[in-house]
């Protein structure tokens, strides 16, 4: 996995898990849902994306590519959710999320962490922004952006939402949307969890695109076995202290109304 290795002293220095996140971002949700089941003491370090402090100089000394999450522990750094989830399962195998006995149940979790991490571009931002409507980010933000963003899809996805979504991209997001949850559903329909009796990383992966996607207004009660799997998750300490305890004061359907009435407004 990869370990971004930093030459900054006082980076180095940093003992035990820090977590550098923002409340209500899904990739943010399922790091800090990992440390809670695993039980490992971490440090918060809230990053306000309104405030941009994901673009300033010292966060973009952790992450370069000035997203959300990324941990240091000690003194060692990585980026991406997904790698942070396996780090954190390699780093603190007990209790296991990744089955360690049975390597067909291994990659099956796998398959499910990649696959959120594969269509969160594409599909996820893209159906969240494209109902949001409007950029992602200003036009004056995005100068800055593209001198420090290396990643080429990224780029352009913020590029795209600065023309808006075609009604028909956001469609076609929200299809895959529902194919995806259909085909959890009838997982779930079968098992308890995403993958067998017991929670995985496939379920940790998963549990924030539904509180996201469901905020939002998108029918996730269609699905009853999801819906099911969703409540019992609600239930565990890790939900609520990974979750519910950074959401806003009110909830997601109402800020995206606002968020929408303010566009509409200044635009």
């Amino acid at each position: 996995m990869p370990i971004i290795h930093t030459d900054d002293q006082e980076i180095k220095a940093m003992q035990g898990l820090h977590i550098f996140h923002a409340g209500i971002s899904n990739c943010s949700m399922r790091v800090r849902i990992t440390a809670e089941e695993k039980n490992i003491p971490w440090k918060s370090h809230k990053i306000s994306l309104r405030k941009k402090e994901n673009l300033e100089d010292w966060y973009l000394k952790i992450n370069p590519k000035g997203l959300v999450p990324a941990i240091v522990y000690d003194g060692e750094i990585v980026t991406e959710s997904n790698d942070i989830l396996l780090y954190l399962e390699e780093k603190f195998p007990e209790p296991a999320l990744v089955p360690n006995k049975n390597e067909t149940l291994a990659e099956e979790v796998k398959y499910w962490v990649n696959l959120c991490s594969e269509i969160h571009v594409a599909t996820i931002k893209t159906f969240v922004y494209g109902t949001l409507g409007g950029g992602t980010k200003a036009e004056g933000d995005m100068e800055r952006y593209r001198q420090i963003q290396p990643d080429k899809t990224l780029l352009a996805f913020h590029e795209q939402s600065l023309k808006g979504f075609p009604e028909g991209q956001v469609k076609q997001a929200a299809e895959q949307i529902h194919k995806i949850f259909s085909q959890l559903d009838k997982k779930l329909a079968d098992n308890e969890w995403i993958v067998g009796e017991q929670l995985t990383l496939a379920d940790i992966a998963w549990i924030p695109q539904y509180v996201l996607l469901g905020g939002l207004g998108f029918p996730v009660d269609h699905y009853r076995h999801l819906t099911r799997w969703a409540k019992a998750f609600e239930q565990r300490d890790s939900y609520k202290k990974g979750i519910k305890k950074w959401m806003p004061p009110v909830p997601l359907s109402f800020l995206s109304l606002l968020l929408k009435l303010k566009k509409k407004l200044f635009r």
